[in-house]
């Protein structure tokens, strides 16, 4: 679908919200601690500035796009509610591709009426249609606000695994280009990158750091539902490392070795049943996850995305078995957070990426050079940063294998990026602070040298 008008009337009504959704995040951070919500209202502004930036480069530099698509869903189900609240609340419950035969006339009103995950999508972002007046710039404005909570609740995790540098913690989350532009917008990845955040902001306090809420448990399973219903394969990527970070947490604390084991034996069947029970539950939920439709649109991904050029890439000769798929597994996750290259930027977008992607190369370098393999001593002494690692590691696997593309890259990237790139801030902190207790023991040994003392 095309690009969208934007009128001073969008603009308008935009001014208002901002201003009022700006006046109630600032009461709230009034009646919180200072110091902690020190970023607050920065993180907000600068996901909004990110959401006007997404309009205006895809309404006017790429002019067409799903976002739009979502838009004119979106509103479609507003208008119905506004005039039939019988027929939208109907539509909310109706299956894809299986609408009661007097609605039929939705599915040609409605493009992604047909796919499971695009439904939700457009059913879930009907509301912020309806009181954006069926303005795309003002319903981006409240997705941005979404993005932001996400963000935000992200960030206190940070924070409380490095809170020696909150300013870091902050621009892992607020800063990172990938996840800002694309995380920002009316599309399916706003959604599920503010879910699977709050997923591990409750995860994180209520069971890694044991302040167990039922709040925190119902929140989690609430997110990750419509994390699930959108992107399944993002909750069958962070489960097995959730589960791996509840085993390094166990070794840590239980002292006692007949629990840890039985626990430790409990958590890999339950890792292995969902490695093996996930994939046929959403094949079920999805046929566009069956093993031959996996198949069928890896391969029209590798072959399309090649023969289109522009911002594509590949991964060289490739055979669709296991043993092929896992000698792919190092040049997947190269793609996913060391590229693109400069040389292999196209256009503005991505070449915006290779910078990003050249910065994190160099944080990975510096972590190797600081702690050389001794950097997963730091990782599993905080057993999240061990999930987070995991996680990391099998989500850019996936995207990286699958995309050959570097703009849909940017785009399915970023539910680990900030977490990535954070993983690389912790550890070059304690790089630093490695390197200058070693030479504070190199200068100590020369100063009891005789002749090589301080004088």
């Amino acid at each position: 679908m095309e690009s969208v008008t934007i009128t001073w009337i969008d603009w308008g009504i935009w001014l208002t919200y901002f201003a009022i959704l700006f006046s109630l995040l600032m009461i709230y951070k009034w009646s919180r601690d200072e110091e902690k919500y020190r970023y607050f209202l920065l993180g907000f502004v600068i996901k909004v500035v990110a959401g006007v930036t997404y309009v205006y480069i895809f309404n006017y530099y790429y002019t067409f796009g799903d976002t739009f698509v979502y838009a004119k869903g979106g509103s479609v189900m507003a208008e119905t509610l506004t005039h039939d609240p019988a027929t939208y609340f109907r539509l909310l419950v109706a299956e894809n591709d299986n609408l009661p035969p007097d609605l039929w006339q939705f599915e040609q009103r409605i493009t992604y009426s047909r796919g499971a995950e695009e439904w939700f999508m457009v059913k879930l972002f009907s509301p912020l249609m309806l009181i954006s007046f069926h303005s795309y710039l003002v319903s981006t404005l409240f997705m941005s606000l979404i993005s932001f909570w996400g963000g935000w609740k992200l960030y206190l995790v940070f924070k409380d695994i490095l809170p020696q540098r909150k300013d870091l913690a902050f621009a892992a989350v607020f800063l990172v280009p990938s996840a800002l532009f694309w995380g920002s917008g009316v599309m399916k990845d706003t959604f599920t990158l503010a879910g699977i955040n709050y997923v591990i902001y409750c995860l994180y306090f209520s069971l890694f750091k044991k302040k167990f809420k039922l709040s925190l448990f119902v929140g989690a399973l609430i997110a990750a539902t419509v994390v699930f219903l959108m992107k399944g394969y993002i909750i069958l990527a962070f489960l097995p490392a959730l589960l791996f970070g509840i085993n390094e947490m166990i070794k840590v604390e239980i002292r006692n070795k007949l629990i840890k084991r039985g626990l430790g034996l409990v958590l890999l069947l339950f890792t292995g049943s969902i490695i093996y029970i996930g994939p046929q539950f959403l094949q079920e939920a999805s046929e566009k996850y069956t093993v031959e439709s996996i198949e069928s649109r890896i391969r029209g991904f590798h072959t399309w995305h090649t023969d289109v050029g522009g911002s594509s890439y590949n991964l060289g000769e490739l055979e669709y078995t296991p043993t092929g798929v896992a000698r792919k597994i190092p040049a997947a996750l190269n793609v996913t957070f060391f590229r693109p290259y400069i040389w292999e930027a196209r256009n503005p977008v991505v070449m915006l990426a290779a910078f990003e992607s050249v910065a994190l190369l160099l944080l990975c370098l510096m972590v190797f050079y600081k702690l050389g393999f001794r950097f997963m001593r730091y990782i599993r002494e905080k057993p999240i940063l061990y999930t987070f690692l995991i996680y990391s590691l099998i989500f850019g696997f996936v995207v990286g294998f699958t995309s050959y593309n570097f703009g849909a890259l940017g785009r399915y990237k970023i539910p680990v990026y900030s977490i990535f790139a954070f993983i690389l801030i912790y550890l070059n902190y304690f790089g630093n602070l490695n390197l200058e207790k070693r030479r504070y023991t190199a200068e100590k040994r020369l100063d009891e040298i005789p002749g090589f003392g301080r004088s």
